[in-house]
């Protein structure tokens, strides 16, 4: 059986709306943060921080242009 969800996540870029898909077994807040600075190309919320408290990756993610990150389960999802 295959336990990966598809995942809808959104964000800003420098005030522009952006967003993509992600397949995984499960997301959260600091892995929404890391993959939407490597969407948006600008580098990424490293491991250490992504692992630490959220405000932390949040404030990197910030840093880097990356604001208002958000995600969804796809209805649609492969392993329901």
């Amino acid at each position: 059986m295959n336990s990966q969800k598809d995942f809808e996540i959104h964000y800003r870029f420098r005030g522009e709306q952006r967003h993509f898909r992600h397949q995984a077994a499960h997301l959260c807040e600091s892995d929404a943060l890391h993959f939407a600075t490597l969407h948006a190309g600008v580098g990424t919320v490293s491991g250490n921080v992504a692992a630490g408290p959220v405000m932390l990756a949040i404030l990197q993610a910030e840093g880097f242009g990356i604001t208002q990150v958000h995600w969804k389960k796809n209805h649609n999802s492969i392993g329901n």
